[in-house]
């Protein structure tokens, strides 16, 4: 089984190629804002070096968001593109919440969503506790309170915590091991949780 790690969603862009559960490539590189020119290059940069195809993919794992509004388009694009001319490939789609908060332990996953706004969820081994919601960082601690001995990951100095290093590719291969595949190309579509907040508003 060959499959294909991408995250284009926020801070950091990750591209990593595993072979039968085991780790051949990885690049975790941060620099949001040149995702889109570098997701494909370094796509092909690891193909080449471990002379594999892009159609050799048995999955791709990637990351829906929420995130940067072009960030989450650029893998979900790269993904709809190979299932589109190689449908047996599997494509399978993990919240970028989830993809900081792993499959072990009890974490509190925060991105930022700029305008003084953070991304947030709870997970408990991997299993979301609630909704992925976006609040005002100055609401942080008392959102958190119902979560008082959860790890925070993620963008953490956005809402006063240490930053410890998160390994995305291997989360993410994780949880797509646990993930069902989407069945249908007009499934790969990114999450705006900024959209529904809009909407609420204006109702």
């Amino acid at each position: 089984m060959k499959s294909l790690i991408l995250d284009t969603s926020n801070r950091y862009l990750v591209v990593a190629i595993y072979v039968d559960g085991n780790r051949l490539a990885c690049i975790q590189e941060e620099g949001s804002k040149r995702q889109s020119e570098n997701a494909i290059p370094y796509i092909e940069k690891l193909l080449d070096a471990h002379e594999m195809a892009l159609f050799d993919f048995d999955e791709i794992i990637v990351t829906r968001g929420p995130g940067s509004y072009t960030g989450e388009r650029v893998g979900l694009t790269i993904a709809k593109t190979l299932k589109t001319v190689h449908p047996q490939v599997a494509v399978k789609m993990i919240s970028s919440l989830q993809a900081y908060a792993g499959t072990i332990g009890q974490k509190i996953a925060v991105l930022d969503a700029r305008s003084q706004k953070v991304f947030v969820a709870a997970y408990d081994n991997g299993r979301l506790l609630g909704e992925e919601t976006m609040i005002e960082i100055a609401m942080f601690e008392e959102w958190k309170q119902a979560y008082a001995n959860f790890t925070v990951v993620g963008q953490t100095e956005m809402v006063g915590y240490p930053c410890p290093e998160v390994d995305l590719a291997s989360h993410l291969y994780a949880l797509g091991c646990l993930t069902e595949p989407v069945k249908s190309v007009h499934e790969l579509l990114p999450t705006y949780i900024k959209e529904v907040e809009a909407k609420k508003i204006c109702l």
